[in-house]
């Protein structure tokens, strides 16, 4: 029997979602959604108020649908508290009370699951260490900044030592370092066999990734693929600006494969057009040879929204 239902949550995956509704009055936030999560990483995106939040809410058990099903490992997690023992939400507003110092925070929730004082104190230390926020153990969470707070929130969604992970735009507000951290502990744990979902906005934050890629769209799921595939379908006719260090002669410009625009006759940076990842490269070879110096290429409009 024990084998039979190992068996089945292989096939079923760890997290299932069936004909998922959730509505606040008259607004339908998630809209007869369906999905299933297993180990890895699973990224959902979409516009402003496409339900993203609110699916994550309603896999951790703190929304009840209005109808169909979420299910951990089995379990109803509205309704089965157990299911929700080996879960953690990193929510959009940081969920740290602002009088108590970050070690005070995390003492707070690590009591909370039951974990000895001094494993939470080890753990707690061990996490902002790895986001080099281990400065403010004693300071209170109001005098922080925004991204000061976004670590120290990271660290309390990390500190259970979660088997599921569910993070809702665990990179906002964070400098360049701090999000290469924070992208390198989600892989970690991915490859540690772990169910990782999180929300993000970001367009260059999800090719970082190779992971599914969820769309979401007013509450619907409308696209349900891979990173790869994604940004491979989308770079046939896509815009690409590629941004300069210093201006380059307009015969340069004008020159590159693809050339569109240029932002000026001596441009700093200029648009091309492509058709597939080679494009960049061609584009990109033809500006070093040409002496230029690039410091980043960008989507000039968000393929997100672009989708949508």
């Amino acid at each position: 029997m024990k084998f039979l239902t190992a068996s089945l949550r292989m096939v079923m995956g760890i997290i299932e979602i069936k004909n998922l509704v959730k509505r606040f009055g008259k607004v339908i936030a998630v809209d007869n959604a369906s999905a299933s999560f297993g180990k890895g990483i699973s990224i959902i995106t979409g516009p402003n108020g496409a339900g993203k939040s609110t699916l994550l809410r309603c896999i951790d058990g703190l929304y009840k649908p209005n109808s169909g099903k979420v299910q951990v490992d089995g379990a109803d997690p509205y309704m089965d508290e157990s299911s929700r023992r080996t879960m953690s939400l990193l929510t959009d507003n940081y969920a740290l009370y602002d009088n108590l110092t970050v070690m005070q925070n995390l003492e707070f929730f690590g009591r909370l699951y039951k974990i000895p004082r001094q494993e939470i104190t080890r753990r707690a230390t061990r996490l902002l260490r790895s986001l080099d926020a281990a400065q403010f153990s004693e300071a209170k969470v109001y005098t922080l900044s925004r991204g000061t707070k976004q670590k120290v929130a990271f660290c309390r969604a990390l500190l259970c030592n979660p088997r599921i992970l569910l993070l809702d735009e665990p990179t906002a507000f964070l400098d360049p370092k701090a999000s290469t951290e924070v992208r390198k502990l989600i892989e970690g744990m991915a490859s540690e066999g772990r169910t990782i979902i999180f929300v993000t906005q970001k367009v260059d934050e999800i090719p970082r990734f190779n992971a599914r890629l969820i769309f979401l769209k007013n509450g619907r799921i409308v696209k349900d693929t891979t990173t790869y595939a994604f940004y491979r379908s989308m770079a046939n006719g896509a815009i690409v600006e590629v941004r300069l260090a210093s201006p380059i002669g307009g015969k340069v410009a004008s020159s590159t494969p693809g050339f569109i625009r240029g932002n000026s006759p001596n441009p700093t940076s200029i648009s091309v057009k492509i058709h597939s990842y080679r494009d960049i490269n061609r584009a990109v070879a033809h500006l070093l040879k040409s002496g230029a110096y690039i410091v980043g290429i960008d989507y000039t409009e968000s393929v997100v929204e672009k989708f949508s």
